[in-house]
């Protein structure tokens, strides 16, 4: 692995579980087994890294989601495919690090919140196709549903508290995803969320 790829590997492992306060660049150098020196002629800076962390992160998602969503049968299976992707992600990283880079990086936050509403508009898009194919039910706006589960989405980890004790944030991303489509599913859809979930080992 090029040394650049595992500065941003590290810097994501790290700055996900700790924040982004609380670590430093002297210790991404320390934790790459590489000199500050050499750290700061990959990287500027701090918010470089952090910018360019980030940047990484979504262009790897968007390539898994466009693969996704060629890869599946119809629009149903490919949301359900991008949830899978996603999942894991948001259960790992901490609300300190959300919380830090909201704080600390303005600009870096709104970067984020505009490639949000791109993901946002991509979820609406497949739930219009899904329409058309039959797998979702008809009869309500999809940009209103897909805001409404991205507004919900957002809240799992500031309300884990909230939950009976020992629930995990998986648990409670899952019970929300699947009630989301299972709503918006029609008899059809149904059949195809509980043959994946099955697949998955996820209890519908």
């Amino acid at each position: 692995m090029e040394i650049r790829e595992r500065i941003l590997d590290k810097t994501f492992e790290l700055m996900s579980r700790l924040g982004v306060s609380s670590v430093t660049m002297d210790t991404i150098a320390q934790q790459c087994g590489i000199s500050k020196r050499t750290l700061y002629e990959q990287f500027t800076d701090k918010r470089t890294l952090l910018q360019t962390v980030l940047h990484r992160l979504y262009v790897q998602r968007s390539l898994s989601f466009s693969r996704a969503i060629h890869s599946a049968p119809n629009k149903l299976e490919a949301m359900l495919s991008m949830y899978f992707i996603t999942k894991e992600y948001v259960a790992t990283v901490s609300e300190v690090f959300i919380n830090d880079i909201e704080r600390l990086y303005p600009e870096i936050q709104l970067e984020c919140r505009e490639r949000e509403k791109l993901y946002l508009h991509e979820l609406t898009r497949l739930i219009e196709e899904g329409q058309q194919e039959g797998v979702f039910r008809r009869g309500f706006k999809a940009a209103i549903a897909a805001t409404s589960f991205t507004q919900q989405m957002r809240t799992v980890k500031p309300s884990i508290g909230q939950y009976p004790e020992g629930t995990t944030v998986i648990e409670v991303l899952d019970t929300q995803f699947i009630n989301f489509m299972r709503g918006i599913a029609s008899d059809k859809g149904i059949k195809i969320i509980d043959k994946v979930l099955n697949d998955h080992g996820i209890k519908p």
